[in-house]
């Protein structure tokens, strides 16, 4: 069975739980300007509402939305990101861009029929999401973002704040940056790679994991706890299986690219001027999210940027996979953003 199989299997499944009714959706190829295809889970009717996925996840993450979503009115668009699960997965690094994947959000709702839609995104999704709010600001009616904050353009390029940050010891991003090394390694054996990955992010984890210190050379992998026997907390043994299965078949270069693009992605975002977002925002994160542990400006930066943040909400206890770990919560705080900007 295909993710996005299991990914309408399982909401329908939640949707028929709580509804008595089961949840009608469809999976679409859709073909975009530049040539990518990519595959997308679309359900319900009312206003668009596209849910885009980080790293190194899949439109799986959003299996409890899903269902709460189509229940409240609302037509949900769920891809697999550019270089994702049964999207394209383009071989060259720049196809990655920030720019590039919202204009892969937006083509997937024009292809729908819908003139204004709302972004949601979570993790790298959450960084798309936002672009997608600067680059069609009269189609995006709202933004809500879990886990990373808006931020504007970095003022040095990416290697200069690695080694101002973490000169002398390992840090993920820089690890990511040259094709090859991340792709072997997480690729020897996707499914304990993914689950070591999920449980170092997971509430369930010590807050300090994924950073604490180690020698700059060292592998991703190599010295973060290892996950708990049986299936993780929030994610049950199959689906980490349906995950697994897709970068089995896929790899990892094309989403570990994402991070290969820094410097790109603000030499684009300087088009963009103050990058100020304009529409109504919503923000979530869990108390243990790692990107505000790791830069304590970055709520009050997007307080800046956001002249409508509408909702600010931080959950305590939880962690990176917040749709996945917290699921009624962060259900609870996107349909109440949605009502809100009608």
């Amino acid at each position: 069975m295909d993710e996005q199989t299991f990914l309408r299997d399982v909401a329908a499944n939640e949707q028929t739980q709580k509804a008595g009714a089961q949840m009608k959706s469809e999976t679409l190829m859709i073909e975009t300007a530049s040539g990518i295809s990519l595959s997308v889970l679309v359900a319900g009717s009312g206003p668009l509402v596209v849910l885009m996925h980080g790293w190194p996840e899949l439109g799986l993450s959003w299996r409890h939305q899903l269902p709460a979503l189509v229940g409240a009115g609302y037509r949900v668009a769920v891809p697999d990101m550019r270089g994702y699960g049964g999207s394209s997965k383009p071989l060259a690094v720049d196809a990655y861009s920030a720019d590039a994947l919202a204009d892969d959000m937006a083509e997937i709702a024009a292809a729908l029929g819908a003139e204004h839609w709302v972004a949601v995104g979570h993790d790298w999704g959450a960084p798309v999401a936002w672009r997608c709010a600067l680059r069609f600001p009269d189609r995006v009616r709202a933004v809500f973002c879990l886990s990373v904050p808006h931020a504007a353009a970095a003022p040095l390029p990416a290697a200069q704040l690695f080694e101002l940050g973490y000169p002398d010891r390992f840090y993920y991003v820089r690890y990511f940056q040259q094709p090859g090394a991340a792709e072997t390694e997480l690729e020897r054996d996707a499914r304990a790679a993914l689950k070591k990955i999920f449980f170092a992010l997971s509430g369930d984890a010590p807050l300090a994991e994924w950073i604490k210190p180690r020698p700059k050379e060292s592998p991703l992998l190599q010295g973060l706890i290892d996950p708990p026997e049986g299936p993780l907390s929030f994610m049950s043994d199959a689906e980490l299986d349906a995950y697994a299965a897709q970068y089995r078949s896929g790899g990892f270069f094309g989403p570990t690219s994402w991070y290969r693009n820094l410097d790109l992605n603000n030499d684009q975002a300087r088009a963009y001027g103050a990058q100020h977002i304009t529409q109504p925002a919503g923000f979530l994160a869990g108390s243990k999210e790692i990107v505000l542990a790791m830069s304590s400006r970055g709520l009050p930066t997007q307080r800046g940027l956001c002249k409508n943040l509408r909702t600010e909400t931080i959950l305590e206890g939880a962690g990176h996979w917040i749709q996945q770990e917290r699921p009624q919560e962060v259900n609870a705080a996107l349909l109440d953003f949605l009502r809100g900007i009608g």
